[in-house]
């Protein structure tokens, strides 16, 4: 855990950097609108969190009180966590995707290991 603000950090509220629509927030997260989709939400800590290791011990509990607050979450979705720029996060402020999979899209039937395995194997 970080003990003060990063001033340049996009996920930490207290700097006003944070963009998009707040949907909901409990104890120690809030829920904010993905910008890379329609359906795409995150979850991020209040805390500056940088190690999924630092997380509260609750975090579980926040992720089910925020997840309760997607009105148009489908039935099948996933949720992802990037650690790390080999793994694609781009902000170091730990933060949550969810991310609404169809059954009509080619995606469909694919998780992450298998589209890491396809453009790995390319």
């Amino acid at each position: 855990m970080i003990s003060t603000l990063p001033p340049d950090c996009a996920f930490c509220r207290g700097n006003g950097l944070l963009k998009g629509e707040l949907v909901g927030e409990s104890e120690h997260a809030f829920l904010l609108r993905g910008q890379f989709g329609h359906g795409t939400y995150l979850i991020i800590p209040d805390q500056h969190i940088e190690d999924p290791a630092q997380l509260p011990d609750a975090w579980w509990t926040e992720v089910k009180r925020l997840l309760s607050k997607v009105s148009d979450l489908p039935p099948s979705y996933n949720i992802a966590l990037n650690v790390g720029a080999p793994a694609g996060q781009t902000i170091k402020h730990l933060h949550f995707w969810i991310i609404p999979r169809y059954p009509d899209r080619p995606s469909s039937g694919k998780g992450l290991a298998s589209f890491v395995r396809d453009v790995d194997s390319e």
